[in-house]
């Protein structure tokens, strides 16, 4: 039978050239290809972070347990040191008095630990301080004389602190020094029993 006699909505059977397979298709499918494609790439996502995970997990695990082995540090508040504890920390045989030439006088600042005598002391070999021909007259037994002589005309019944002032005034070396060459043999030599314990004690 001829193709012009066949008769109507008949077709042959095989391949329909230049028609279109399913234009809907992909349409209709496309959402699942997106989530297929999504879940792909977080699972190969998901790997590759395990991995590197686990790689930094071996590199880091001799440090955390060293830390784990180590004692719990303990960490403390210190409190700023008082100004006692400054000066002690800074001379712990104690400091010299600070002596000032001031005219007339001289005035000593005390230390800590320091009384009358340190005060004495300070200010004599401040004031024979430019007079060595008067200090060669000198000896330690005078010294001490002196020393004690000095620290008798503080008053006594004044309490002393770190920081308080003491002043000797040239009218009262003159008068110490007067009564310190007036010393007899006998007395130098009853004063010579303590010389021993002012080791510090100089006469150059």
């Amino acid at each position: 039978m001829t193709p012009d006699k066949l008769p109507p909505g008949f077709s042959m059977p095989g391949p329909q050239f230049g028609a279109p397979d399913n234009p809907n298709w992909l349409k209709r499918h496309f959402q699942k290809i997106a989530a297929t494609l999504i879940i792909v790439l977080l699972a190969v996502g998901g790997f590759y972070f395990y991995q590197s995970y686990q790689q930094r997990v071996k590199t880091l695990a001799p440090a955390l347990e060293n830390i784990a082995a180590s004692p719990t540090a303990t960490i403390s508040a210190k409190p700023s040191p008082t100004p006692q504890e400054t000066l002690q920390a800074k001379c712990p045989a104690g400091c010299p008095a600070k002596t000032q030439n001031q005219g007339n006088e001289i005035v000593v600042t005390i230390a800590k630990g320091q009384g009358r005598t340190h005060a004495a002391r300070a200010a004599l070999k401040e004031y024979l301080k430019d007079k060595p021909e008067l200090k060669a007259q000198l000896t330690p037994e005078h010294l001490i004389y002196l020393e004690d002589w000095l620290q008798k005309q503080v008053e006594p019944k004044t309490t002393l602190h770190p920081g308080d002032q003491i002043s000797f005034s040239d009218e009262t070396f003159a008068h110490a020094l007067e009564a310190a060459l007036q010393l007899t043999d006998g007395q130098l030599k009853n004063l010579s029993q303590y010389v021993p314990l002012v080791p510090s004690l100089q006469t150059t």
